[in-house]
């Protein structure tokens, strides 16, 4: 039923939430994942936004054409709230921009959404083994970006190290946090602060190293431990 959550099929092995208002995209994927793992299906922003906070499913599969979900500042909130959960996105027209802007963004997957069900019960699977989902004309470019953040490593880490320590003790216990994927509600709890508080911090350290938004930061941090 449409807004809310419907419990298809049981079993021990994953738990994977479906995001999307495709009365036949929601059957298909449904379909080619039963019996394999824990199936649960939403047709709204809201409830899918109830359902990735409470759950924390282990996979999330979301169609970006899902209303009101905000194409890239949507998914990283939807992270946020759950940032265990590995998001496989399905574009129905995918490209390589958008691809590799959303995989920068912490997905774990990129295709079409016209995906073959064999594909993505495969898909699946490989999530759970902990690797990445993409189409092949995807790859070339993302061994690129790796040769390009692995190049540029060493000098990175050095401009990583002298912009964080512009911070406060309090700043850079965030930022730590942060760079473990943790959501403001985890930090609030690990640092006794509010999640208003949280949110003031992450502003000013923004506004301190001339970043715009926590996914910089994340790789800002990465960098400096490297």
């Amino acid at each position: 039923m449409k807004g809310n959550v419907q419990h298809i099929t049981t079993a021990p092995r994953c738990v994977v939430l479906i995001a999307t208002s495709t009365a036949r995209a929601r059957k298909q994927w449904t379909q080619a994942l039963e019996g394999m793992c824990t199936v649960l299906v939403v047709a709204e922003r809201d409830s899918l936004d109830r359902s990735l906070g409470d759950l924390k499913p282990d996979i999330l599969l979301l169609d970006l054409a899902l209303p009101r979900l905000g194409d890239l500042e949507g998914v990283l909130a939807l992270r946020d709230m759950s940032p265990a959960t590995k998001i496989v996105l399905f574009a129905r027209s995918p490209s390589v921009k958008e691809g590799l802007s959303l995989l920068r963004a912490g997905a774990w997957g990129y295709c079409e959404k016209a995906i073959d069900p064999r594909h993505l019960k495969k898909a699946v699977l490989m999530l759970q083994k902990g690797e990445v989902w993409v189409k092949r004309n995807l790859v070339p470019h993302l061994i690129g970006e790796l040769a390009r953040l692995t190049s540029h490593r060493l000098k990175d880490s050095a401009i990583g190290d002298t912009r964080l320590a512009s911070l406060t003790p309090r700043e850079r216990e965030v930022v730590s946090l942060i760079g473990e994927g943790a959501s403001n509600k985890e930090i609030a709890s690990r640092l006794l602060m509010t999640e208003h508080t949280v949110k003031a911090h992450l502003t000013a350290i923004f506004r301190k190293l001339n970043l715009s938004g926590r996914v910089q930061l994340a790789l800002l941090v990465q960098s400096a431990r490297s």
